[in-house]
């Protein structure tokens, strides 16, 4: 779409606002560095420690096997403790891990066949039971484990057929039940009932905890009865650096072997590292501003106000200043290539100032009002600038927008929290991990536990979707579902998460863009 001469205008005060924001930050990561080879004495082949060391972006807030977890926290260290039915590969496929194979009986069941050699970390053997039971309990309505939530939508019971085997009888058809029980880890049964699940733990997977620190970290070592190939460390320390400057201080100090959520303007240093290769990338989950629809007297209720704020968004002027061009706008879905197949009749919102003013008089606001957007501290690239970027375009159609940045624990608890107290929009990543499952609509959905949005249409196409036994149908009920949710614009789309990584050239791990840094992945060069 043309833009007018004075929207130019706009757009280039804007870029010139941005890369002064860029210098600045330049200039503050260029004071906190040095050359990554000379003060260590570290050669152009370093060699690695006995201890591998992986930074996290954001602070734990539990390690229950349970409750999920965000990539850059807590999942990253669950998954490297405990074991689920199936695993998700670096490339985005369904893989079996405590499950050897599964088939699928009909359209309601399911059976999964089991390994007989996994032994949690205390020596007790796994048996199909206790996975059974880890999944009877949190189909229970009264249980915390949040995983449970989903789970109850489709699956009647979960049983042991004998001892390697596990039924899933479900209430609707779930066509990739496999990829959706990926992060459903499994705990002793005796163990979670004596023991609390979010500070202790035992799994079966490759290593086990042997300290945890929620706001600063946590210590592996070798689970000595673990099955599977033996891990290259012995040790593992996860550290929590929140802030950028401190990620880039540790770089600069050769004091972590892989650092995920990197500034790519902050990668520019460590280019020619003897020390460290950087990554520049496209991840496979999508960055939105979520929309809390449900605050009473919110304009955000307005169908045409939500369009506004989309066409409202400079997001090619966001990616060039900030990301470097590494990803694109989203095409006006949470679907985007590589990692899922586009709907070929959407486009991105273009950004038009005059078309967001039209849709802001047409809904009474042409005076504008003031929101407040929630942005998780040190969580994603570039978030705080993105968010300053956004607010000074959104001002151009007089929407004040007030930026709130919240420690991530914190960040949580308040999107669990009441609608009524929640923020009006929140910057956040959502999607899904694996190919050809779209789960990773449901937290676009009303009932989802983070979700304000009120959508009954969209949910009534998901729920078709996700039951659905017909490819081809399931299909065409997704093209569907993407187009309601782009003229009903739900959400504000801006573009997919970019994946930045600054990777010790003394190791060796096949990235993850879905930035989950599990431990046993890293291999020595």
């Amino acid at each position: 779409m043309s833009r007018s001469t004075s929207s130019s205008r706009r757009r280039l005060a804007g870029i010139a606002a941005a890369t002064a924001a860029l210098l600045v930050l330049g200039a503050c990561a260029s004071s906190t560095s040095a050359d990554p080879g000379s003060s260590s004495g570290v050669t152009a082949a370093p060699a690695a420690g006995d201890t591998l060391r992986l930074v996290l972006s954001r602070q734990l807030t539990n390690l229950h096997p349970h409750k999920g977890g965000s990539p850059d926290s807590q999942g990253a260290v669950a998954g490297s403790v405990y074991e689920a039915l199936t695993r998700i590969t670096p490339d985005n496929e369904v893989a079996p891990s405590l499950a050897t194979e599964w088939t699928q009986v009909s359209d309601l069941q399911w059976e999964f066949t089991v390994r007989t050699d996994a032994v949690f970390s205390d020596g007790t053997p796994l048996t199909a039971q206790t996975i059974a039971w880890n999944f009877e309990r949190l189909l229970d309505p009264e249980y915390e484990g949040t995983l449970g939530a989903p789970l109850r939508v489709y699956t009647k019971s979960v049983t042991a057929v004998d001892e390697d085997t596990v039924r899933f009888d479900l209430l609707a058809p779930a066509l990739d039940l496999p990829g959706r029980l990926w992060n459903v880890y499994i705990v002793d049964k005796a163990f979670a009932e004596s023991h609390n699940l979010d500070t202790e733990s035992l799994g079966t997977g490759p290593y086990q905890v042997d300290d945890l620190d929620l706001e600063n970290g946590v210590t592996l070592s070798l689970n000595p009865h673990y099955a599977g190939e033996k891990p290259a460390f012995e040790k593992v320390r996860y550290t929590v650096l929140a802030s950028e400057a401190q990620r880039v201080a540790a770089i600069a100090a050769n004091e972590a072997d892989i650092v995920l959520n990197v500034e790519p303007l902050s990668l520019d240093q460590f280019a020619d590292s003897p020390v460290y290769e950087t990554v520049l990338g496209v991840g496979p989950q999508p960055l939105v501003l979520a929309v809390n629809e449900e605050k009473k007297g919110t304009p955000l209720a307005d169908e045409r106000v939500r369009q506004a704020l989309n066409y409202a968004t400079d997001k090619e002027t966001i990616i060039e200043g900030l990301f470097k061009g590494a990803v694109e706008p989203l095409p006006g879905s949470v679907l985007f290539e590589p990692y899922q197949e586009e709907n070929p009749d959407l486009e991105a919102y273009p950004f038009d100032l005059d078309k967001a003013r039209a849709l802001l008089a047409e809904a009474g606001y042409a005076d504008g009002f003031e929101l407040e957007v929630d942005v998780p501290s040190g969580t994603y690239v570039s978030a705080d600038l993105a968010s300053q970027a956004i607010a000074s375009q959104w001002e151009q159609v007089g929407v004040k927008l007030t930026i709130t940045q919240t420690p991530f624990p914190a960040w949580i608890e308040r999107q669990y929290g009441d609608a009524q107290a929640g923020a009006d929009l929140v910057y956040i990543m959502w999607g899904g991990q694996y190919r050809g499952g779209y789960q990773l609509f449901d937290p676009f959905t009303t009932d989802h536990i983070q979700s304000d949005v009120v959508s009954p249409e969209f949910d009534a196409l998901v729920k078709q979707i996700q039951a659905s036994t017909d490819v081809d149908e399931q299909g065409d009920l997704v093209r569907q579902a993407t187009a309601l949710y782009r003229e009903q614009a739900h959400t504000i789309f801006l573009y997919p998460s970019p994946f930045t990584a600054v990777i010790s050239r003394a190791v060796t791990w096949e990235q993850r863009p879905s930035r989950y840094l599990y431990a046993q992945e890293v291999g020595r060069a």
